[in-house]
């Protein structure tokens, strides 16, 4: 399955092409896999409809715009721009790259891949919480960047348009089966979005619990190229076949 590289104003869906360089309109697997259209040869998003239900969306309220298949709404004026997602209570806004996210409660937003979101907030695009879970291997000791859901490049994004801050709390688990060892760590990260800027305000790294004979570490790091975001990157050791999970639970406000 290809990547997505753009999507125009009028719902047109442009992939990644096989060397990663350029753009290609990708064939019918490529769309299907994200749920959208393949039509013409052209990969679309279906376009809007404010329903109760149709074939592939269940819609059950008022005002529910619904760009996609596959997704679950129960309440009004939603708004979600991808598929395979679920929307719970009124006025939730669910941007285009973010299929499998949940959002709970009143004008939570969602950005990320698998991102559940809950908030209650009176202003919308302002305040949530939000669950981002990621997976990944390690085989040596070199710093791995861990994928939301293991879905290599799908991270925690920034979204530019704000200035915001984002308290992280973590807990990091990784199980080395062939040595029946397991390292966990529990900590706390502050990071800022602020004059165009993404800077870590601090990490305090909390409890670790560990079988002694493992040295393993989970971090995280700005990062500017292309899409801003906080990576989650870990390190285990060599000689050792790793499996981690990092699970972030993020408490963030944000304002134009």
């Amino acid at each position: 399955m290809r990547k997505i590289h753009s999507i125009d104003s009028t719902g047109k869906i442009l992939f990644v092409d096989d060397k990663g360089t350029s753009t290609t309109t990708g064939t019918t697997e490529d769309c299907s896999a994200y749920g959208y259209e393949f039509i013409n040869g052209i990969c679309r998003i279906p376009t809007a409809k404010d329903v109760k239900s149709t074939e592939s969306n269940f819609v059950n309220g008022r005002g529910n715009k619904v760009y996609g298949k596959n997704n679950y709404v129960l309440g009004s004026g939603n708004k979600i721009y991808t598929s395979n997602s679920y929307a719970i209570g009124k006025e939730h806004y669910i941007n285009k790259n973010s299929q499998f996210g949940v959002a709970i409660g009143v004008n939570a937003y969602i950005d990320n891949y698998g991102e559940i979101a809950m908030s209650c907030a009176n202003t919308p695009n302002r305040a949530k919480y939000t669950i981002l879970q990621f997976d990944g291997i390690t085989t040596n000791a070199t710093v791995t960047e861990l994928f939301l859901g293991n879905s290599t490049g799908e991270r925690f994004k920034v979204n530019t348009d704000y200035e915001s801050v984002y308290a992280i709390d973590y807990s990091a688990c990784a199980l080395n089966p062939s040595l029946n060892l397991v390292w966990t760590e529990y900590g706390h990260a502050t990071y800022k979005y602020v004059n165009s800027t993404l800077t870590e305000v601090g990490h305090q790294k909390g409890t670790l619990i560990r079988d002694s004979a493992l040295d393993y570490a989970c971090d995280f790091s700005p990062q500017i190229s292309v899409t801003p975001h906080i990576s989650v990157d870990v390190q285990g050791e060599a000689g050792h076949t790793a499996y981690w999970t990092v699970v972030c639970r993020i408490t963030e406000v944000r304002y134009v």
